[in-house]
């Protein structure tokens, strides 16, 4: 069995499938399609912060953290509307 990269001590061990790769959802396919959106989203903060950067926005670190919370508020906000 394959352990995965990067395993905390205290991860609490049924979070592990089979395989040594963490699971989230009983259908392994959900899990790929989570990490799938994930890798997206990454590559849109990417380019987000390209165009501010082409832009010549001079933003200090607390207006970068405060649009970065505010891209991630956006991305999570359909699975929050149930809390």
């Amino acid at each position: 069995m394959a352990e995965p990269a990067f395993k905390p001590d205290d991860t609490p061990k049924e979070i592990y499938g089979p395989d040594g790769k963490p699971k989230f959802f009983d259908d392994p396919g959900m899990d790929r399609y989570v990490a799938v959106i994930m890798n997206m989203v990454q590559e849109m903060w990417v380019q987000e912060e390209r165009l501010m950067a082409l832009e010549g926005l001079e933003a200090s670190p607390e207006q970068k953290e405060a649009k970065l919370q505010e891209f991630i508020n956006r991305i999570f906000a359909p699975l929050r509307e149930g809390e």
